[in-house]
């Protein structure tokens, strides 16, 4: 894979970082170059995970003591920040176990786990579910003088402390995507089946890994396809699948893939996995496909189509122009017309109305 020294710098210092070992660079950095690997691990969710390995460097190779101690800085605030959601998310488990139900995590704080040092994953909001139901997780809110806001039929959010949390009713936008719709049921009904494990000792829970794999890979294509995704997206995977591969159903997991078209994403990120982060991914049923991997990462590093912050008068535009820039995505990774899933979109929003209750699944 070719990418430009910086981003190159940058990649191998957060492989080394994962893979607990020291960092190789050839040569030293000038302070330009640097600043450019700084800024692109702060866009790309990774500065505390690569601080772990710029901190470990000879003194010949370390970046000049000012950026040290911005880096330094950030980092901390990283983890800081991360131990504050650590806190109140166990505080939110804890209020759901007494009020006689569980907590997922999704995502974030959920994947966090599988990084040498789990703080140093950047989280932004707090994803949850319950098994109990999405009402459920607004009644432990209200009654604790919690905000709840933002509703729509996928969930809403709860700010408690300062820390919010997206409180999931379902995990997929299905909205007028009848295949979606299908693996918002597949979801459901693991849910409904208690399919999820308990974690640590603050009263969290995951999905299984075989359904967290399934949800992973559709969040991580979704992003990528209309909004982009960044290296911390890519690390997540490799670590998860790295640590879970044994105890994921792959051929289930490849049958709902085929049926999605997300198959060759999901071979596409297990070669990232392998080729640039050094994860061993040794079991038969997982599958590879470098034919895309160059122009993944390329688009990874690029880092040009993010919309999230974005007012919607300016995010719905952006989202349409990211769309027909991506068409090759749709072509090469989906195996679908984009113009047929934008009409599709369109159809979804202007006319399947719904009540946000359990029958809309069905």
């Amino acid at each position: 894979m070719t990418v430009n020294p910086a981003d190159g710098v940058l990649l191998r210092l957060l492989a080394a970082a994962v893979n607990t070992r020291a960092p190789a660079l050839d040569k030293a950095l000038s302070d330009p170059e640097w600043s450019r690997v700084y800024g692109q691990a702060a866009k790309q969710g990774v500065l505390a995970v690569a601080w772990e390995s710029v901190r470990r460097l000879p003194p010949d190779l370390l970046p000049d003591r000012g950026l040290r101690l911005q880096w330094a800085y950030g980092a901390e605030r990283i983890v800081s920040r991360s131990k504050r959601q650590v806190r109140e998310a166990a505080r939110f488990a804890a209020l759901c176990t007494a009020a006689g139900c569980r907590l997922i995590l999704l995502k974030g704080i959920g994947l966090s786990r599988y990084y040498p040092s789990p703080l140093q994953r950047e989280c932004g909001d707090i994803d949850i579910l319950l098994p109990e139901g999405f009402e459920k997780g607004n009644e432990i809110a209200r009654c604790r003088r919690m905000k709840v806001s933002g509703m729509d039929y996928k969930h809403n959010h709860i700010c408690s402390n300062g820390v919010m949390f997206e409180n999931h009713r379902y995990l997929t936008s299905f909205k007028g995507k009848s295949d979606i719709r299908r693996l918002e049921r597949i979801f459901q009904d693991a849910v409904k089946g208690g399919d999820f494990v308990p974690f640590g000792e603050d009263g969290f829970h995951t999905l299984s890994p075989t359904v967290n794999a399934l949800y992973i890979t559709y969040h991580g294509f979704f992003h990528f396809l209309i909004e982009g995704i960044t290296l911390r997206h890519l690390l997540d995977w490799a670590l998860f699948v790295g640590k879970e591969q044994n105890a994921i159903d792959w051929n289930y997991f490849y049958r709902v893939c085929g049926d999605l078209g997300f198959s060759r994403f999901a071979d596409t990120m297990n070669a990232i996995a392998v080729d640039v982060w050094g994860v061993s991914l040794t079991n038969p049923g997982v599958s590879f496909d470098r034919r895309c991997t160059d122009r993944v990462l390329a688009d990874v590093l690029a880092n040009k189509r993010h919309v999230s912050g974005l007012p919607v008068y300016k995010r719905r535009p952006k989202l349409v122009c990211n769309m027909l820039s991506s068409r090759w995505k749709y072509r090469q990774l989906y195996g679908r017309s984009l113009f047929g899933e934008m009409a599709r979109s369109v159809f979804g929003l202007l006319f399947d109305e719904m009540s946000c209750c359990s029958s809309d699944l069905s």
